[in-house]
């Protein structure tokens, strides 16, 4: 199993969901990437995730890297999907919405 971490997200500007995400293969651990973070579209985590593959957010804190909830797939009522964090029980916790934003071209 591969654990991926995002950094950064890009949303829609319609929709406002992630349609791309800056991410990057990490050790099991997590503490360092084991492949640089690149950006691609959000069906690539869904494929990531259908495969197995755990993805998980990280948030930027006081110059560090803190972990954050994991990412799940889900489909909506007309069949597309995309990506959300799984609710953690301890309160509201951080969403993909609180990352980074990767910059538009």
């Amino acid at each position: 199993m591969t654990v991926h971490a995002v950094t950064a997200v890009r949303l829609d500007q319609d929709s406002r969901r992630v349609s791309h995400v800056l991410w990057g293969q990490v050790s099991r651990s997590g503490e360092q990437f084991e492949v640089v973070p690149l950006e691609s579209p959000v069906i690539e985590v869904v494929d990531a995730l259908a495969k197995g593959d755990t993805v998980v957010t990280v948030f930027p804190l006081d110059g560090q890297r803190v972990a954050g909830p994991e990412v799940r797939s889900v489909v909506d009522e007309v069949g597309s999907e995309w990506i959300e964090t799984v609710a953690v029980d301890s309160g509201p916790g951080r969403t993909l919405a609180d990352l980074p934003r990767v910059d538009h071209e």
